[in-house]
């Protein structure tokens, strides 16, 4: 029997890390686990199958009870990072079409045109220099530079 076991907890290991690696629900990665435990007491012929069996239900309960809610909160969680859009804020530019109240204005970042607004409507001329103050969907927020 217990060389039966090793072959069983090996199978428990695999299948508990594929549904893992395809759900990503951090549920089934405690069997696994729990498993690797159980799989090492396999080797030891003196510890029989029911309290294999009895460590690896306590040791996956334990496990998903106490563990879950803390590595969902730090693994999971979404990353509020920078996008490159974000490295345009602060940055120079020259106005190429004047911004008007309702109207958006134009503006070009490393070859590309963007459309460009202000925060407070004021108008400013194309052919003035501006700094990118905020990103607001898909349009740069500016104010005019004071000379």
């Amino acid at each position: 029997m217990p060389q039966f076991m090793f072959w069983v907890w090996l199978a428990v290991i695999v299948v508990a890390t594929v549904i893992e690696l395809t759900t990503w629900n951090m549920t089934s990665i405690w069997f696994a686990l729990a498993a690797i435990v159980a799989l090492i007491l396999s080797a030891f012929r003196a510890i029989s199958w029911e309290i294999q069996l009895i460590v690896f239900v306590i040791l996956s309960l334990a496990m998903i009870v106490s563990l879950r809610k803390i590595s969902r909160k730090y693994l999971l969680q979404r990353s509020e990072g920078k996008t490159n859009t974000d490295t345009f804020i602060g940055t120079k530019a020259k106005l190429l079409k004047r911004t008007v109240e309702g109207l958006l204005g134009e503006l070009e970042i490393n070859g590309v045109i963007w459309n460009a607004t202000t925060d407070d409507d004021t108008e400013i001329e194309a052919g003035e220099f501006v700094e990118i103050v905020g990103i607001k969907g898909n349009k740069i927020i500016i104010k005019k530079l004071n000379k």
